[in-house]
């Protein structure tokens, strides 16, 4: 889980601001996006502290907190949801004006079960052909890049709760 990321989000900054303020290049801070937090580098712990004005002791505090308490990513627009889906967050909350957008989009999409049945009742060649369409409409869709990317990804989750502000998504992995 990307730990870095929703840590520095929840301190309303990004790795970018990091790297503005200290120097230490974005590359190191992408690399510890996939690491656990004891395997976070002390230049990299330095330098977060350094951009929040914190000491490094409370920041290494926080970060082993937020990955004992399993957080719940927060979305507000589709570069925020995209970083979400990217990392693979065991729950993402979209909220805000964006929330309907998404709600569309998952609306349209399967469930389970049915995609289970057209499978079964085709034999699996219905999914080989709903591939080549969706690969094909892809291709000529006016819709953006990153938007294209969210629906795919978005394939991978479920809701799991809606309310008139918000969505929670869950990893459908985690159901099995």
């Amino acid at each position: 889980m990307n730990y870095l990321d929703l840590y520095l989000q929840r301190h309303h900054c990004k790795r970018y601001d990091v790297y503005k303020k200290t120097g230490v290049s974005q590359q190191l801070l992408a690399t510890h996006i996939n690491k656990s937090i004891e395997k976070y580098s002390s230049k990299v712990i330095i330098a977060i502290a350094e951009t929040l004005d914190k000491t490094p002791g409370d920041v290494l505090n926080e970060l082993l907190l937020l990955e004992k308490e399993k957080p719940t990513y927060e979305a507000y627009n589709p570069n925020d949801l995209l970083v979400g889906l990217k990392s693979k967050y065991d729950k993402i909350i979209i909220q805000g004006a964006y929330y309907k957008e998404v709600k569309k989009i998952m609306n349209t999409q399967l469930s389970d079960n049915e995609l289970l049945g057209v499978e079964l009742g085709s034999a699996g060649v219905l999914s080989i052909l709903i591939f080549a369409i969706e690969s094909v409409m892809g291709l000529f869709s006016n819709s953006e890049k990153i938007e294209k990317e969210i629906e795919k990804r978005l394939q991978l989750y479920n809701i799991l709760e809606m309310t008139d502000e918000s969505l929670v998504l869950g990893l459908k992995q985690l159901d099995y």
